[in-house]
């Protein structure tokens, strides 16, 4: 590969020491979506916060090859290979291997994690952005400690905003608001390599994949700083981690782990006081649901639909219902959005990373 690729390859830490689909740099997001029942409430999600709303959805989806921000309309029944209903794409967004986003509803906000440019673009009135625009604002510079950010997740209650960045998480103030270049409040260091986030803003309480297989958990998330101790820490053989690439929690307080070295999602109960080497109580993996990468997640908050960006396939497909899946789930997708018109179809190399769901719009 030529040393430039290597380069850019090095950059997407949430892979670092996991399974990697080479033809050139990137990542392709693929969602699937398996119906597993219908019905249920509410959940918290990266991406999405407040209620579920009466809106027909906004899903955004990262490309990092086209260094691109795909925008699908309709996002709540969206399936096929459908067309985004806007793209934000241009020397003027300034993106750079956009890698994940996160949307505040509530204020219809856009963060994309913009790790080739070391920095985290904020999209305003992002339900309304297309073309070569520029960044409402832009937080970067070396007050902002920021170097390689690459995941994101949102405290609604305190309007924190948490970015793993390298091998540190920086936590931003102010979130719905924030106008541009601002010290982080707190630097955590958890002393691992760090494959996503998740931040339970109701509890304080913040989930860390680590990819050496293992899900580190701290409480009291909000006045961490510094070297950080995991209060409980989910791994061993029994977990089936494999690669921890993507986390989330359902309404009923599981937790949701995506997995890229054996393509899964594994569900652990009682994500609040889970810890050591426990067996999953759901894990949805096989040759029906087509994962080969499963990335990045994010959850409908009324119906508990998962949409997992899987970077092996090149497409959006959604879980329904998650909170209903038990024990091994090897079903097809019930929806996704995959195919050349979508601007995600798979070109031998990962093309996104990803996703965000704002279900108000």
């Amino acid at each position: 590969m030529p040393e430039g690729d290597t380069k850019q390859c090095h950059k997407f830490r949430s892979l670092k020491g996991q399974k990697e689909i080479m033809g050139k740099f990137g990542v392709v997001l693929l969602s699937l979506s398996i119906g597993l029942c219908a019905g249920c409430g509410g959940s918290r999600g990266v991406g999405v916060s407040g209620a579920g709303g009466s809106g027909t959805g906004k899903l955004y989806v990262s490309n990092t090859v086209a260094n691109a921000i795909l925008h699908f309309n309709s996002a709540l029944t969206a399936t096929g290979n459908v067309s985004p209903g806007a793209t934000i794409k241009g020397a003027a967004t300034t993106l750079s291997l956009p890698q994940a986003v996160l949307v505040i509803p509530a204020v219809d906000r856009l963060f994309v994690a913009n790790q080739g440019n070391a920095s985290i673009l904020i999209f305003d009135n992002a339900s309304t952005q297309s073309g070569n625009v520029a960044p409402t604002h832009t937080i970067s510079g070396s007050v902002t400690n920021l170097t390689t950010p690459f995941d994101l997740s949102f405290d609604n209650s305190r309007n924190l905003l948490y970015v793993a960045n390298g091998g540190s998480i920086l936590v931003f103030g102010n979130a719905s608001t924030i106008s541009g270049s601002t010290p982080p409040l707190h630097t955590m260091t958890p002393g691992f390599t760090i494959g996503a986030i998740f931040v339970d803003g109701a509890n304080d309480r913040l989930y860390v994949a680590d990819s050496g297989n293992a899900i580190d958990i701290f409480d009291g998330a909000s006045n961490l700083d510094g070297t950080v101790v995991a209060n409980r820490i989910i791994s061993g053989a029994n977990t089936a981690l494999s690669n921890p690439a993507g986390l989330q929690l359902d309404s009923s307080g599981r937790l949701l782990v995506s997995n890229l070295g054996t393509p899964a999602v594994t569900i652990f109960a009682n994500a609040a006081t889970a810890s050591g080497n426990i067996a999953p109580v759901a894990t949805v993996a096989g040759s029906n649901t087509g994962l080969k990468n499963p990335l990045r997640m994010t959850l409908n908050p009324a119906t508990n639909d998962l949409y997992l960006a899987d970077g092996g396939v090149g497409g959006v497909d959604i879980f329904a219902n998650i909170v209903a899946a038990k024990g091994s789930v090897n079903s097809a997708p019930g929806r996704s959005i995959a195919g050349a018109s979508t601007g995600l179809a798979s070109t031998g190399a990962i093309t996104a990373t990803g996703i965000a769901l704002d279900p108000t719009r």
